[in-house]
Formats: structure tokens, C-alpha cells, sequence
């Protein structure tokens, strides 16, 4: 699915004079390394704004929450479609997640079925631009905006991404209040480790999710409020100002290889190709389609699999069907059909910078001679 092995070849020498640098520093926990990264990534990426490091795309998430002081007795709208952590957090700083519909053909949140589920007791809503490119901030933005509710930008797949709308535009993550991203080492822009960073334009947020993550501490030893304990390393934050330097080649690849996706599968029917939306780029963290309705995909992922080609479901399970929040959430009125529908057709082709031209014919070919013979 992933091709870490070729990605960090090409750029070994790079890769280990950074290694040798920050060992030769010795600034392994915050440091010069984690300072610069934080402003290259804020300058390349043209965030215009403030970047702090954290452990992890998670920690982001949590930090973002409680920066902006939410609690028990909020409610944080969140997609049905997503990775746990978008949810999980929310129910860790004792708010309630409340689920809500995506857009079948995006698989990015609703913002009708956001709307719906908004009550007096709303503070923030999650989203989550998934797969490589935005939810719909046209929409989204302006109604965060109305009534009073923080959107939080869950970036960790769509890191890079642009929205050019016609009320809103920017990049993904500066266009609420807060953004947050995962370097976790499968993301367009991944450590050798694990690492995360939370992003806005807000200088007082950033300056308290600095302190947050830092054991709520502004200098050592004087804690202004109580913390937690997620920094960035010295070492991951090296990596990644070398794969920084390769990121435009690195999107570049990923979005050659689903423009050649595209076209094999427009050769045949019945599987749905990503559909990107008219104004966001696309970095193709994920190439996901969907099967004919009916599908037994886990067979068809075992005969794949037998076939030499990996593939994965993102995801398998919407979130409000989670054991984790039988007692723990509420979805909006109405449920989450679309999301369930996706969750049950969806699946993800391999997506890397290594992909060559030859590998995606077999992989198509292979997937529908396995679907024509089923």
C-alpha cells in the first residue's frame, strides 16, 4: 500500500546527514531543529500563520480542544466517516461527539446533516478533510461563523490542500480556528517516527497549545495550568525539513499515479473513481473507490491479497457503530445512511510516490478480472 522503502532510498544522504546533525546538536526534545521545521513548514506550505509541534496527530486533536476550553457539557459535531481519534478526543475532555452524515460521492462531512444536528450545547465541529482534499468550507466556514461554532480542521490526510471557493479560501487547516495534522510515516508528509503539529492564525491559541503540550509550562518549572506532555523531537522534526524540500515532487507523484487510475478505470464499469471536488486540490493521500453494491469485498480483498496486491478499507465501520461509543456519543436525527453506505463499498488501492505506470495496469486488471468472475 505504501512504499516507505523507495521513498526514504532516494533521499538517504539527506536523511542521514540530518540524523548526523541533530546528533552532533544533541537537541533531541524541542530544540533548533523543531523551531525551524515549525517555520519552513508554515512558509512552504504558505500557512501564514503559527505551527507547533506535537507527539502526535492525535495529540493535535486533543490539544486543539483544549485550547479552545471544551468540556463536559459541550457537543462537538463530528463525521461518522473518519479514523477513531476525530471522535475519540472529543470524549476524552468529557464533551459529547455527535455524529453526523458525509457526502456520498466526497465521503467529506454534510454540512446539512451538521446543521441538523446543531443545539445550544454545540461549541465546535469537527472536520475532517479526508483522503487528500476539503470538505466544503463554502459552506462550512460562513455557518461556523453564524452560529458561533469553532471548526476544527482534522488535516492529517490533506496537509498541503487548498480550498479556491467563492466565500472562502486558503489552506486546509487555516481556514477555522485551529488545524491540526498527523506526521504519522504513511502521510504525504511522514517522520520516521511519529509526530504531529497543531496550526492557526491565532497567535493567544497557539501561544496555549504551546503550553499545553509542554506540561502547561511557558518556562521550566512554573506551570500556569495543568498540561500534558507532547513535543515534537528533535530527530522526527529534522526528517521532516528534508522530506519538506521533496513535497512538491512528493505530491507531484501521488497525484500522476491517481490521474493514471483514473483513466484505467474510465476503461470499464461499474467501480466508482474518486470524486474530486470543483474547489480543492487533491494530494491523494488515499485512492478510494467503490464497488458495485453487493460486493463481497472481503473475499475479493483475500483473492487480491493472493494476487499480490494489497489494498485496505478506510473505513470499515462508521464511528456511531463503534463499541467504543455505544454509551459515549449521539448521531443526528435521521442517522448516517450515506456514511454506512460508504463504509460498506469502499476501498483503497495502493497510493505512493513510488507507483509506477505498470503496477496500476495490474492492479486494475487484476481487480476487474477478479469482479467479472464473482
Amino acid at each position: 500500500m505504501v512504499d516507505l522503502g523507495g521513498l526514504h532510498a532516494r533521499m538517504r544522504p539527506e536523511l542521514d546527514q540530518a540524523m548526523n546533525d541533530v546528533l552532533q546538536a544533541s537537541a533531541f526534545i524541542r530544540g533548533k531543529h523543531v523551531e525551524a521545521f515549525e517555520r519552513e513548514l508554515n512558509t512552504s506550505l504558505e500557512l501564514d500563520g503559527h505551527v507547533v509541534g506535537c507527539g502526535n496527530g492525535t495529540d493535535a486533536l486533543l490539544l486543539a480542544l483544549r485550547a479552545l476550553d471544551i468540556g463536559p457539557g459541550d457537543e462537538v459535531i463530528v463525521p461518522d466517516f473518519s479514523f477513531i481519534s476525530t471522535a475519540e478526543v472529543v470524549a476524552e475532555v468529557g464533551a459529547t461527539p455527535v455524529f453526523v452524515d458525509i457526502h456520498p460521492d466526497t465521503f467529506q462531512i454534510d454540512p446539512a446533516s451538521a446543521e441538523r444536528a446543531r443545539t445550544a450545547k454545540t461549541k465546535a465541529a469537527m472536520v475532517v478533510h479526508l483522503f487528500g482534499q476539503c470538505a466544503d468550507m463554502d459552506v462550512l466556514v460562513p455557518w461556523a461563523e453564524a452560529h458561533g461554532v469553532h471548526l476544527i480542521e482534522d488535516n492529517a490526510q490533506s496537509l498541503g490542500a487548498t480550498w479556491k471557493g467563492q466565500t472562502a479560501e486558503g489552506p486546509a487547516g487555516m481556514l477555522g480556528a485551529i488545524g491540526t495534522t498527523s506526521f504519522f510515516p504513511s502521510k504525504n508528509l511522514g517522520a520516521l517516527g511519529d509526530g504531529g503539529a497543531v496550526m492557526t492564525r491565532d497567535e493567544a491559541l497557539a501561544t496555549r497549545m504551546r503550553r499545553l503540550a509542554n506540561h502547561g509550562a511557558e518556562r521550566k518549572y512554573h506551570h500556569l495550568e495543568v498540561g500534558c506532555n507532547s513535543r515534537l523531537d528533535g530527530l522526527q522534526a529534522a526528517f521532516l525539513s528534508v522530506k519538506l524540500r521533496h513535497w512538491s515532487d512528493m505530491i507531484a507523484r501521488r497525484q500522476a499515479a491517481a490521474d493514471r487510475y483514473d483513466a484505467l478505470l474510465a476503461q470499464h464499469e461499474g467501480i466508482a473513481a474518486p470524486v474530486r471536488a470543483a474547489f480543492s486540490t487533491h494530494l491523494f493521500h488515499q485512492y478510494c473507490v467503490l464497488l458495485p453494491e453487493g460486493t463481497d469485498r472481503d473475499a475479493l480483498q483475500h483473492d487480491l491479497k493472493q494476487a499480490g496486491i494489497p489494498t485496505a478499507v478506510y473505513y470499515p465501520t462508521p464511528l456511531s457503530s463503534q463499541p467504543a461509543f455505544a454509551q459515549g456519543g449521539r448521531t443526528v436525527e435521521g442517522g448516517t445512511p450515506a456514511a454506512h453506505a460508504v463504509a460498506a463499498r469502499i476501498l483503497a488501492l495502493p497510493m505512493h510516490t513510488e507507483l509506477t505506470a505498470d503496477v496500476q495496469t495490474r492492479v486494475v486488471a487484476e481487480l476487474f478480472r477478479l469482479l467479472s468472475s464473482t
